[in-house]
């Protein structure tokens, strides 16, 4: 009998991929991720709506009136920035740019919204009454005022609190930043 002569082999059979969950999430979003964008941006607007109306009082219902009252009571004069942000995301859904997020910028005027709730406990005289009964910068925003005021007193807490809050807002806005050349 001839022996048979084994040739070896260059190159490896390569094993398909696994098909794990990040595939299956990578295919989903290739199928139906435009959809699942529309559907959440029309609901984020939908829900700033709805909020503001109830915020208004204009509108009632099981799930609204608790929503709206959390809002107020913990935001204040807040609730109507927090509002526009959710609105703004629901918009910012819908429009399909591919422009990059500058996430720096985001996280700034994220930072300067919460200082403003502290600015409008500031302007309330760190009133406690006045922040349980949702005015100026609510429960959060007091808290935030009070928390400069005990580190730094009323007078240089409420100055660092301005000052923290000018530089947030400049970073956010890119005030003070290199102009992008195109």
């Amino acid at each position: 009998m001839p022996k048979k002569i084994h040739a070896k082999r260059k190159y490896q059979q390569v094993e398909p991929p696994v098909n794990d969950w990040l595939d299956r999430l990578a295919r989903f979003n290739l199928h139906f991720g435009r959809f699942l964008r529309d559907t959440s941006g029309i609901f984020l607007i939908a829900l700033a709506l709805m909020s503001l109306l109830a915020i208004w009082d204009a509108t009632q219902g099981i799930l609204l009136t608790p929503w709206a009252d959390f809002l107020v009571t913990w935001f204040g004069w807040g609730s109507y920035i927090l509002i526009i942000a959710i609105g703004y995301c629901g918009f910012a859904l819908l429009r399909h740019h591919a422009d990059g997020t500058k996430w720096g910028r985001v996280f700034a005027l994220e930072l300067a919204s919460l200082l403003t709730l502290g600015l409008f406990a500031v302007i309330s005289g760190f009133s406690l009454i006045a922040a349980e009964s949702g005015n100026f910068g609510g429960r959060l925003g007091w808290g935030i005022a009070y928390l400069f005021k005990l580190i730094a007193g009323p007078v240089w807490g409420t100055l660092l609190l301005l000052l923290l809050w000018l530089l947030a807002m400049m970073s956010g806005f890119g005030f003070g930043a290199a102009p992008s050349r195109m």
